[in-house]
């Protein structure tokens, strides 16, 4: 039997031996520190991110299109560890083919209200994801200008050179 609130469990097994409840409910508890854990490291990185977009964009570059590379590339991973996380998060049902076990994990999660805690990393990582396009956007957007900028260039000189030859 067990018996799970939001800061404590009565958790009665038949056995002393017996410990794979109280096991499920510590492990529904580290699943919910983690989620609190990316959850506080995600609203720390949406206002830092904005400073160093504004960093970049004021920063002028020989080649406009890797301003935000090292940006881009920490946006990526950010993404990567925190849907790992949530991946392993989501997961986690399938520890144990005991429905019993399954059924307190799920109860216990949901009292914890990791739902609620995903949904917002889940819009935490829309968010990135959404910045990271539009950044890559831009990026591809100065490259492409770039390019097209040295192609008339190189249009003038050849005009200019045939010129000079007559």
């Amino acid at each position: 039997m067990a018996i799970v609130t939001w800061d404590s469990a009565l958790v009665v097994e038949p056995g002393e031996q017996d410990t794979d409840l109280q096991y499920i409910v510590e492990f529904a508890n580290a699943q919910l520190l983690e989620l609190r854990y990316y959850d506080a490291l995600l609203d720390a990185e949406l206002p830092r991110l904005y400073d160093d977009i504004e960093t970049a964009r004021a920063r002028h570059a020989v080649f406009p299109g890797r301003r935000f590379a090292a940006l881009l590339q920490r946006l990526q991973a950010q993404v990567a560890d925190s849907t790992e996380l949530v991946e392993r998060v989501e997961n986690a049902l399938k520890v144990t083919d005991d429905v019993y076990l399954a059924r307190v994990y799920s109860a216990a999660l949901a009292l914890f209200r990791g739902p609620t805690w995903r949904a917002g990393i889940d819009r935490k990582l829309a968010i990135l994801r959404d910045t990271y396009a539009m950044l890559n956007g831009e990026a591809q957007a100065a490259r492409s200008e770039t390019l097209e900028i040295a192609i008339v260039l190189l249009i003038v000189v050849e005009v200019i050179m045939g010129l000079a030859r007559h």
